[in-house]
């Protein structure tokens, strides 16, 4: 049996023979006893030990019942496999049209042995209950003319996700075996339908009782051993520590992911190789003569990676017995742990960024003088550091800082001196908060200054005094957000088939935006929404009609505001747009969850909501009454968060969560929330230097093919992936086609003209002096963007997604941005020139005035 998961499963499929059926019931013991069972005995202590499972006893199903007092279930024959909890009950689904004799006995019969039963009549509920419950075993009535409906309920409840352990019986009449033609074995049919096997009837408690017990030890039971060995065998894979299995010859069967990184090799190449070819010991003879004997050896070993340097671990060896009396196969279990702490080896990690480990020392921190009296200063706070009860990362790094200071004191006070100056940068809690390098060429760019400063910046302080507005004595002001105005009307409203017709191009990466805009009336959230949401099944997933879901679209469309340039419910199906489009890359259909895709979906549509078309800092400023709610923190994003979850929980017709389980939209919930304030660009290379660190391609030698599965599915990371998934859609203009790029450019450049007009006309702190409608340069604003926001991240996310398409365009706009600025094209008034040409041409909506 192949254990494996079609959509989330990271790690090597692992394939166990054993007993399947009564009649191999004599090997069910050698099954037992095989590799993967003696590999649990031994490496138990230690895996447990890591925490890796919950607790230590064995576990095994215990039936007991009146009439089956002696019976007490299969035992653990032996082996830590059967990972059941002892009060675990098994769970028997009944699916019977119609109440009978046999019905009656089944379940009696089962309830006697202690199993949990269920009766139900229809498919319909079968499939339902069978979804909540997941039971162990299922029966379904196939006698007589029932048998093509038994058949198509066979068949649904194996198209669910939740069948896998699972064993379906047709309960057949006593004529079914002889009544068909002597040469054709009807079995096979019920197989090729999805049925275990089949049983007759029988109203025989005795007799039923045995079957039952008879179908549990061979079906049953060895099942939950699969899914054991399965357990183990990802625990094993996952570890920290390097494992490898080998037969009595020394030839590797098996390692696992610690050890390709930790040596170089990938597992094909280890895999049937003689691993005294790589590790080596002092005395081999002797512990191979211990190992043949059955005892376990420990010592050091040398390990010969691939790039030929040799490193040294502590290892432990474990024989043991698969078949016969002698050992079959050999367990080394190396210390990675002994060797991080001990051996002081640099660059060498597992799962970590690669950094420097230099061996701590556990005596004395007397630092050495360097004239300056470093180690006096730092020599008290360091041990107060070190009595704390709790330790952080931080801390961590601070230690070997000061450690490597304390070496090289004597020798080279100026590197001391630059180590100090480091540790004194690390004691910020602000570790990511960008600032500007006063050295490099768009410190002296006003324009591109301060787009970026604006950007990152949480508070206005970042402003030199050379370019605040003429009256420095700003007032408090109130910015009241005003309702969307009325719609446009188009003259001629194109109708639904060109929209249709559009929309069949809505995954593409060049989907034109701006024509949906005008062929749906300034309404293309709604359209693209429900054909977005529909590709990805939402209305299913969330269990709620589509029409709840349209009214959903309608309500957050209607609060975005038509008389933003940019920030309107266009920029907002663009980003839901780019989001779609992303989550068809192979690697995130191998990360995300349905449930995440529909987060991200609602999370894109509604992340600007009511955007009034200024700054979280201009509501700052102003005093505004969002920035008093949210204490100048986020205070647009948080807004966007809250206003779409009160809207959508305000009326039962929009409320897209109500068929919701409270877990499932709690967690829905804080998905959503976790994507939309990560739009907040203040956040920007913190969130950018996090992906890089966990999901991108180091391009050394040790992550060559970049992240394992098992790193980027740990729930800190998906969720890293998913507000990294959400800020390049947000950002996504300039990694559109050139029309649409200078379109948005255009559009984002009136909506801050407007903003710094208002400032100055309100006498306030103007936040971006440099994006005046009379000398703003578009063109050099664009080229400060893509240089210091969008080039690394969108390069990283390429990268990761494999979608070149937009570092393509990305660098051809640029290009282009960069020509226009060389030929004087600066102004508003100059790009919307340029957009009379038809290669650059936008569709416009005309006013019916």
């Amino acid at each position: 049996m192949a254990l494996n998961d079609t959509r989330r499963l990271t790690h090597r499929t692992l394939h166990i023979s054993g007993a399947t059926g009564p009649e191999d019931e004599s090997k069910t013991e050698t099954m037992s006893e095989s590799w993967i069972s003696g590999f649990s005995s031994i490496l138990c202590g230690r895996l447990w030990r890591r925490k890796l499972f919950g607790s230590r006893d064995k576990m095994q199903v215990l039936v007991e019942s009146e009439s089956f007092k002696n019976f007490k279930g299969p035992q653990d024959f032996n082996s830590t496999l059967s990972i059941t909890a002892p009060s675990q009950i098994v769970e028997v689904l009944l699916v019977f049209p119609r109440e009978d004799r046999q019905l009656e006995v089944l379940g009696a019969v089962s309830r006697k042995l202690g199993w949990s039963v269920e009766v139900v009549k229809t498919g319909e509920k079968a499939v339902e209950v069978f979804q909540n419950r997941s039971h162990d075993l299922v029966i379904v009535d196939r006698r007589g003319h029932r048998a093509n409906e038994a058949d198509a309920i066979c068949r649904a409840i194996r198209a669910t996700n939740c069948h896998h352990s699972s064993v379906i019986l047709a309960l057949v009449k006593k004529s079914f075996f002889t009544a068909a033609d002597k040469d054709e074995i009807v079995t096979l049919d019920l197989l090729n339908t999805g049925y275990s096997r089949a049983t007759m009837e029988c109203t025989h408690e005795i007799l039923l009782g045995n079957q039952l017990i008879g179908i549990y030890a061979s079906e049953i039971q060895p099942r939950m051993q699969l899914a054991a060995a399965h357990a183990l065998y990802v625990a094993v894979d996952r570890c920290r520590d390097m494992v490898h299995v080998t037969d009595d010859q020394h030839i590797v069967r098996f390692v696992n992911k610690a050890s390709e990184r930790l040596l170089g090799y990938k597992y094909e190449e280890m895999l049937g190789r003689n691993l005294s070819e790589i590790i080596t010991c002092e005395n081999f003879a002797l512990m191979d003569q211990q190992l043949q004997r059955g005892r376990e050896f420990e010592g050091n070993m040398n390990c010969r990676r691939k790039f030929n340097d040799t490193i040294t671990i502590n290892c432990r060896i474990i024989p043991f017995c698969a078949t016969g009396k002698k050992p079959s196969h050999y367990v080394y279990v190396h210390d990675t742990m002994y060797l991080l702490e001990n051996m002081g080896l640099a660059g060498i990690t597992l799962g970590h960024p690669r950094v420097s480990l230099i061996s701590l020392r556990r005596g004395s921190y007397d630092l050495k003088s360097t004239g300056s009296d470093i180690g006096t200063q730092r020599r008290s706070s360091l041990q107060k550091l070190n009595n704390l009860p709790l330790e952080a990362p931080i801390t961590k790094v601070m230690l070997l800082l000061t450690n490597a200071m304390t070496e090289i004191s004597g020798t080279s006070p100026d590197l001391a001196m630059q180590i100090d100056k480091a540790i004194e940068t690390l004691k910020t809690t602000e570790l990511y908060r960008p600032y500007l390098k006063e050295d490099t060429k768009i410190y002296n760019d006003p324009v591109a200054s301060d787009l970026v400063e604006a950007l990152l910046s949480k508070n206005c302080h970042y402003i030199r005094d050379s370019r605040r507005s003429s009256n420095d004595s700003t007032r408090s002001t109130q910015i009241r957000i005003t309702p969307p105005t009325t719609r446009l009307q188009l003259k001629n409203p194109q109708g639904p088939k060109e929209i249709e017709e559009l929309l069949d191009h809505s995954l593409d990466w060049d989907f034109d935006i701006f024509t949906l805009e005008v062929l749906s009336e300034r309404k293309p959230l709604v359209h693209l929404g429900m054909n977005l949401m529909g590709r990805y099944n939402v209305p299913a997933r969330l269990s709620c009609d589509e029409k709840t879901l349209q009214n959903w679209l309608t309500v957050i469309e209607y609060k975005y505001h038509l008389n933003n340039s940019y920030h309107n419910s266009t920029h907002a199906a663009d980003v839901l747009q780019a989001t779609a489009r992303f989550m068809q890359s192979d690697r995130l259909q191998m990360i995300l969850e349905p449930m995440d895709e529909v987060a991200a979906l609602i999370a894109a549509a509604a992340h600007d909501i009511d955007h009034p078309g200024r700054s979280s800092q201009f509501l700052c400023n102003a005093d505004n009454k969002l920035a008093i709610l949210y204490n100048d923190l986020s205070v647009l994003e948080s807004h966007h968060a809250a206003l779409t979850f009160k809207l959508t929980l305000a009326d039962d017709s929009v409320n897209i969560f109500k068929n919701l389980e409270r877990e499932t939209y709690k967690l829905i919930r804080q998905n959503v929330v976790d994507m939309i304030l990560a739009t907040e660009m203040t956040k920007h290379f913190e969130h950018l230097a996090k992906f890089v660190n966990v999901c991108s391609s180091r391009g050394d030698e040790y992550y060559v093919d970049g992240p394992d599965m098992a790193t980027l599915l740990q729930p800190e990371n998906v969720t890293l992936i998913k507000i990294m998934m959400i800020k390049c859609a947000d950002v996504s203009n300039p990694t559109r086609p050139l029309r649409c790029c200078i379109e948005w450019a255009k559009r984002i450049a009136e909506e801050y003209f407007n903003q710094t007009d208002e400032e100055k006309r309100k006498r306030m702190t103007v936040v971006m002096p440099m994006f005046d409608r009379n000398t703003c340069s578009i063109p050099k604003s664009q080229i400060g963007f893509v240089d210091y926001i969008i080039t690394d991240m969108i390069e990283a996310w390429d990268a990761f997604i494999d979608m070149p398409e937009m570092v393509t365009h990305m660098r051809q706009n640029y290009e282009v941005w960069k020509e226009y600025h060389e030929k004087g094209i600066s102004t508003l008034s100059d790009i919307e020139r340029l957009q009379t040409s038809p290669e650059l041409k936008i569709p416009c909506l005309r006013d019916p005035r």
